[in-house]
């Protein structure tokens, strides 16, 4: 057997409890609705006036997955998305969960309760 081979064997046997896991998780934070890679920064509007900076994980046609430095209450907030062609696209969303991920990452989700509103940076 090549090395190259064994290599490659090694690496799936690694690797099928992480997508095992990955793919459960998925199921339960959106078992529904088909999800699009889509890591970008966003900026997090709290009701209460103050604004974090997250990334993005996911979006999908009525919701968003995030990753970001803090815990975020579990309530309305706006998400602002500013895109290289110069828009701002705003969306009210209600955050459904939100989790620590490991080295003072948090990642969370919601639903979008808004039409997403278009404007310019």
């Amino acid at each position: 057997m090549s090395p190259k081979l064994l290599n490659r064997q090694t690496l799936r046997t690694v690797l099928r409890p992480i997508l095992s896991e990955a793919r459960e998780e998925d199921e339960r934070e959106n078992p529904t609705h088909a999800r699009h890679p889509f890591f970008h920064p966003v900026t997090i509007a709290l009701d209460e006036g103050l604004q974090l900076s997250a990334f993005s994980r996911d979006l999908s046609a009525q919701g968003i997955g995030l990753l970001h430095y803090t815990p975020i209450p579990l309530e309305e907030v706006e998400i602002r998305i500013a895109t290289g062609r110069g828009y701002l696209v705003t969306v009210r969303t209600r955050l459904t969960w939100c989790r620590p991920c490991g080295d003072g990452f948090f990642v969370s989700g919601g639903n979008f309760t808004s039409v997403p509103a278009i404007g310019s940076q």
